[in-house]
């Protein structure tokens, strides 16, 4: 049995990918009979407004679906600005530490990066409790902001780089998601043998299209979508890194196809520009939801008929693998998807869907319309997908690869 401290800027009631991931991960870490604990921000992702009963709180211990969670202040405002989002994550880089008086003996820390800042006070809590830090790479940075231009100061660019690497040498073990990323970290000089490859799964429980397809009718009735229409669906978090204007510019292409329609469900930082540009060019095809909780995630993807995607092409995002795509084969949603790397390339090789080059709105438009017209195709894609997620991503599998390389950690054995 490990005594195990997970840091984390977000955890649900917050609703993302890396919510998702960490409770279902501690969740299977308890069950396997660990003691688990979690250290978090005080909820006010992805909208930047704390709710009525966390606000004016600087401690709170709760639990969160049987997990043990202390929560600490955080500075919080309702928009998207990077400004905004860096005094988010610094107040609960700073404020974690009130917690840790509170966490008792510790054999091994789980920090979530990003935001890398976090890094810095696991280094802290693995240094007073004499406890190894994992860190799950699950973006690198700052290669993201560096990559889209949100960094552009040489000087601050070298400070940010030379403080991933100090969290990276105070870290036991690195967890990435990818094996081009686990490349691109050993080409900077990290040691191969300190690096874990593991990538992001799914709950195929939570997210079984058998189990689903009895909310399909409400959830299509809610958004207003006929019986012989079909539904092309986009589900995550709303950032910049994915390619919203390609995805809007293939529905607009389509938007004299009355058997056609979007559906966008999430936020995020990129959120409002989406919704000013569907407004802007007037598409009235595609319907915007916000982000929903993970009981409802898996009754928006049986809505559907097809999921559709799209990266930016960036050095960076070819080496993702975005949850919403596992999310996708696991409810056996045939994909479109306009983009290069790691996700283009489990999608054609499991056969789970139509992939094309990045920023190609017209050929995604085309994938979508030729994914419409032939359900024979939808259905065969859809069950490829799935065996894949069953065979290689199932959380379960993934989070046991988790508990190993935690376990290394506390034993400084592989």
């Amino acid at each position: 049995m490990m005594r195990i401290l997970i840091l984390t800027h977000h955890y649900p009631p917050e609703v993302g990918a890396p919510q998702t991931r960490l409770s279902g991960t501690a969740a299977f870490l308890q069950s396997r009979g660990h003691d688990v604990l979690v250290v978090a921000a005080l909820p006010s992702y992805p909208t930047g407004i704390v709710p009525p009963t966390y606000r004016g709180r600087r401690l709170i211990r709760e639990a969160s679906d049987g997990i043990p969670v202390i929560r600490t202040c955080t500075w919080a405002r309702p928009g998207g600005s990077i400004r905004l989002r860096l005094a988010n994550q610094l107040s609960f880089t700073a404020s974690a530490m009130l917690a840790l008086p509170h966490v008792g003996r510790r054999d091994v820390l789980l920090v979530e990066s990003p935001p890398l800042f976090l890094g810095a006070t696991g280094a802290a809590f693995s240094a007073a409790l004499h406890a190894p830090m994992v860190l799950h790479v699950s973006d690198l940075w700052p290669a993201v902001p560096i990559e889209l231009g949100a960094l552009r100061s040489p000087v601050a660019i070298r400070a940010a780089q030379l403080f991933e690497r100090a969290v990276y040498a105070a870290s036991h073990r690195l967890i990435v998601v990818t094996e081009r990323w686990a490349d691109r970290l050993v080409s900077s000089g990290i040691r191969s043998d300190k690096i874990d490859l593991i990538t992001n799964g799914v709950d195929t429980e939570a997210f079984d299209p058998g189990a689903a397809d009895d909310r399909r009718e409400a959830t299509r009735t809610g958004l207003g979508i006929a019986d012989d229409q079909i539904l092309v669906a986009c589900i995550g978090t709303v950032s910049n890194v994915y390619g919203y204007d390609v995805i809007l510019d293939a529905a607009r292409r389509l938007a004299g196809r009355s058997d056609i329609r979007f559906v966008i469900v999430g936020d995020g930082s990129l959120k409002q520009s989406v919704v000013d540009q569907v407004r802007r060019t007037n598409l009235t095809n595609v319907a915007l939801v916000p982000a929903q909780p993970l009981a409802r995630i898996a009754a928006f993807y049986a809505a559907a008929d097809i999921s559709v995607g799209a990266l930016l092409p960036l050095p960076i995002t070819r080496g993702q693998l975005p949850v919403r795509v596992l999310e996708a084969m696991a409810m056996a949603r045939p994909i479109a998807f306009a983009g290069a790397g790691v996700a283009a390339d489990l999608i054609e090789s499991s056969r789970a869907g139509l992939t094309g080059p990045p920023l190609d709105a017209a050929v995604l438009a085309a994938h979508v319309a030729r994914l419409a017209e032939d359900p024979v195709l939808r259905r065969t894609f859809g069950a490829a997908g799935r065996r894949t997620i069953e065979a290689r991503y199932s959380r379960a599998k993934v989070a046991a690869q988790i508990e190993a390389s935690l376990r290394s950690a506390a034993t400084g054995t592989r």
